[in-house]
């Protein structure tokens, strides 16, 4: 009787593992956006080229859940790094979606609709513009407003003076 027994959980066993035939594969679907990633490589000095960003007047509201409706909201699904692959997804889309270069102010809300994510964007709508070479007041322009981290890791915006003394002292 344990014999039988025993050689019945084995064919069922050997049964389950089955039920894809040789010649079988699962198959999934991927998606993925990348945003401004991919930078030329080069060895040489270029010239600086500035642009000005023509931004639309009116606030967007893109509501994207296309892209998410085979994922299921779970544990894995809901870890931060997959979250942020989402939001990267939906922020593109919007942007696709309207035209636009960048969103400015743009403001990512994450919900789950039915166990499925459903990610709104919003923001203004904006496209770069006006591309030329950049002058000597630019580029200052440029330096004098520059973000860079201070010694403490803290954000801080400074005149070229006010970095050099941030960077051989420190933030006092």
């Amino acid at each position: 009787m344990k014999k039988l027994l025993l050689l019945t959980l084995v064919a069922i066993s050997a049964a389950a593992c089955s039920t894809l035939g040789p010649n079988s594969y699962v198959t999934y679907d991927y998606n993925e956006s990348t945003a401004r990633n991919l930078e030329p490589e080069h060895i040489m000095l270029t010239t600086p080229v500035i642009a000005d960003l023509d931004v639309s007047g009116k606030r967007i509201t893109h509501i994207e859940k296309e892209a998410f409706a085979d994922i299921v909201v779970d544990g894995y699904a809901i870890q931060p790094e997959n979250m942020e692959g989402y939001k990267k997804i939906a922020l593109s889309r919007a942007a696709k979606a309207y035209d636009a270069d960048v969103l400015l102010g743009s403001m990512i809300d994450v919900q789950t609709i039915d166990g499925r994510l459903v990610i709104t964007v919003t923001g203004f709508p904006a496209k770069y513009v006006n591309f030329r070479k950049a002058t000597l007041h630019d580029t200052e322009l440029m330096r004098e407003a520059s973000i860079f981290r201070n010694n403490k890791g803290d954000i801080v915006i400074a005149s070229p003076e006010e970095e050099e003394r941030v960077h051989l002292f420190g933030n006092k």
